[in-house]
């Protein structure tokens, strides 16, 4: 699924092989793609240039020369290739179409072509995601229409805001990550990462962590994240994950041992959602009351935790 770092790879390969670059044609395969669109011809782009290529959470925003923007949502198995005139190809999202076969696939819904020659197809072979062409201005009320959080990674996360948030919360805490409103950009393979570097078992509620606990989760997300951005993207294909430097740890890796303790990796389910994680390092302890989680003594403000 592509997540924060595959959409943020995505924008970054737009802005390296595509910005200033006009558009010269467009072929929708798919209508109901732009069904939600208040603009739905995407011809009104032919003639444009990207201008400039933005990301708020898990949606890519294409500012274009027109005063006109496109809003792409990967949804769950959405890609963008883009073939660049000498050959070489960028591709970011889901792993189908295979990154080294022939484009379009079937699953190719939109292909965008430049004035030079480069080429950019947009697929999505479950048909979930979504482009909503509108005019520039309308862009910010549209976004904050979906309530989004604080970004994962970029600007620090109020660690004392969202502790707060976590202490009333009494679902398991990966199905609070996975909140796009409580933390934006964050989806299942990253929530899983995340949660494996702060050692806290998914299952567990997120009102009966100790603020200690409640600290090593907010540190983790940005780290999984910038993790993910570094690589492109996790590389899970089939749900498996073939990692490097030892990323993923553990999503996708059922039945592998942890690269930290040697267990065989689980794989369980929370919220409706495939979930990862290593039985050893992420224990559940047997008492985990409000009390302790309210009265241990420790500032989630920032920094290390301190005894107060």
């Amino acid at each position: 699924m592509p997540e924060l770092p595959e959409v943020e790879t995505i924008r970054r390969y737009l802005a390296q092989s595509a910005l200033q670059k006009t558009i010269t044609d467009v072929d929708v395969r798919l209508k109901k793609v732009l069904s939600q669109s208040p603009l739905p011809g995407l011809d009104l782009l032919v003639g444009q240039a990207i201008r400039s290529a933005e990301r708020r959470a898990k949606i890519l925003i294409l500012n274009m020369s027109g005063d006109l923007s496109l809003l792409i949502h990967f949804k769950l198995s959405g890609q963008l290739a883009i073939v660049v005139p000498d050959g070489t190809r960028l591709v970011a999202g889901h792993p189908v179409p295979f990154p080294t076969g022939d484009y379009p696939h079937r699953a190719t819904h939109v292909t965008f072509t430049f004035e030079d020659g480069t080429i950019a197809y947009y697929s999505d072979v479950r048909q979930f995601g979504w482009m909503r062409l509108m005019a520039t201005a309308d862009v910010p009320a549209t976004i904050d229409r979906f309530g989004f959080g604080p970004e994962g990674v970029g600007a620090p996360l109020d660690r004392k805001l969202l502790g707060v948030s976590m202490r009333k919360r009494r679902i398991p805490v990966k199905q609070l990550l996975l909140d796009q409103k409580f933390i934006a950009g964050l989806g299942n393979i990253y929530v899983d990462e995340a949660l494996f570097d702060a050692r806290i078992h998914p299952y567990v509620a997120a009102s009966a962590l100790t603020a200690r606990e409640r600290l090593a989760v907010l540190e983790a997300v940005p780290v999984a994240l910038e993790a993910g951005i570094a690589q492109g993207g996790a590389k899970i294909i089939h749900q498996r994950a073939f990692p490097v430097d030892n990323f993923p740890a553990v999503h996708g890796r059922e039945g592998e041992p942890c690269f930290v303790c040697g267990t065989m990796i689980e794989k369980t389910r929370v919220a409706g959602r495939g979930t990862y994680f290593c039985p050893r390092c992420q224990q559940i302890r047997r008492s985990r009351t409000r009390r302790a989680a309210d009265t241990s003594g420790l500032d989630i403000t920032g920094g290390n935790p301190t005894q107060q």
